[in-house]
């Protein structure tokens, strides 16, 4: 034991009973109250002293007992408040026991009668709190597996049977492993002196990340987008097919229009269009640069459509591979709404409904 530990306690073993030894002979004589009050100042007085007996026979709990009655029968007796501190300070309860000595203080009067009382009370509490201070606090672990590895502040513990472990005062941070399951961490436990926390420990098993439910919106956004440009793709692509297909009937591989495309157009002089003729055709010229440029935008559309379906896949590959887990379900409800055919008299309708 250290030394201002047994100094301490050398300390109380020499002021203890010289506090603690009596209680109050008697009460107080109040000055004038009503004969109710009277009644019950009587009945504590025949408690208080049936506690003083069961004190001085270090009958604690009883004392503890029939002191509380006496101060529930008539609360203004400094001595009944007195004797509760004392008796719970002997039964080793010395929280209750300050605030006990505290509240004496506070309404014993300063008169010559209680001046003993009150130097002594001043000495005690002076005592019990060194006491409180220098106690140690206590980490109750609760649902530790034989082989788990207990640390506090970064070092090994030992707990004892019950699964304590000491700490002094102050904040701690505590570490609960067992092989390749989850550990258990509290980085900042506040402890007071004399405190008894309770830490429920749990060590679940490693969980399979492919097991757990993820969050695949931006995928399936990426997804419809991806579906999206390549229907664009496929659409100008086909429309491109026809336009090359309806060209070819009507122009050859020089692009020059064809005898039964000329037939269709007149030239400057009003005559049916041919080849040879001076001035040309120029409506089936015309006819011609259309139906290029029209399949060569239609490429070009199939192209970026395409092109852009393609980049989208990697993208949606890449987001459905990624995905978060996904997190639970809000308890926030959600608005809903549903549109559903409802029938009527002599006809049919429908019912909208919003949920909110």
């Amino acid at each position: 034991m250290p030394f201002a530990l047994r100094r301490l306690f050398l300390l109380l073993a020499l002021v203890l009973p010289a506090v603690l030894g009596t209680v109050a002979p008697t009460l107080a004589q109040p000055a004038q109250i009503s004969a109710e009050e009277a009644r019950n100042r009587e009945e504590a007085l025949e408690l208080f002293n049936q506690g003083k007996i069961a004190y001085k026979a270090q009958d604690y709990d009883a004392a503890l007992e029939l002191f509380r009655r006496a101060q529930a029968k008539y609360d203004k007796e400094p001595l009944i408040i007195l004797a509760l501190a004392k008796t719970l300070d002997q039964a080793a309860n010395q929280e209750k026991a300050l605030l006990y000595y505290q509240l004496f203080l506070k309404v014993a009067p300063v008169t010559p009668a209680f001046a003993k009382d009150r130097e002594a009370t001043v000495a005690r509490i002076k005592l019990v709190e060194e006491i409180l201070r220098s106690r140690p606090g206590l980490l109750r672990f609760k649902g530790v597996p034989p082989g788990a590895l207990v640390e506090i502040d970064g070092q090994p513990a030992a707990m004892d049977a019950q699964g304590e472990v000491k700490v002094q005062a102050g904040k701690h941070s505590a570490r609960v492993s067992m092989g390749q399951r989850i550990p258990s961490e509290w980085p900042a436990l506040q402890v007071a002196a004399g405190e008894v926390k309770v830490i429920e420990v749990v060590l679940a098993a490693p969980i399979d990340p492919s097991t757990l439910p993820h969050d695949h919106t931006w995928a399936w956004v990426a997804g419809g987008a991806t579906v999206a440009s390549l229907a664009v793709g496929a659409v100008f692509g086909v429309m491109a097919v026809q336009e090359n297909d309806a060209f070819g009937k009507r122009f050859d591989s020089s692009s020059r229009p064809l005898p039964s495309t000329l037939a269709e157009y007149k030239d400057a002089t009003g005559q049916t269009c041919s080849y040879g003729v001076k001035g040309g055709c120029p409506g089936a010229e015309a006819e011609g640069k259309r139906r290029i440029a029209a399949i060569e935008s239609d490429q070009t559309w199939m192209i970026v459509g395409l092109g852009t379906g393609a980049g989208l896949a990697v993208v949606t590959t890449v987001l459905y591979l990624t995905a978060p887990v996904k997190e639970p379900a809000s308890a926030t409800p959600r608005t809903t709404w549903n549109l559903a055919p409802m029938p009527l008299q002599g006809g049919a309708g429908a019912m909208f409904a919003l949920r909110y």
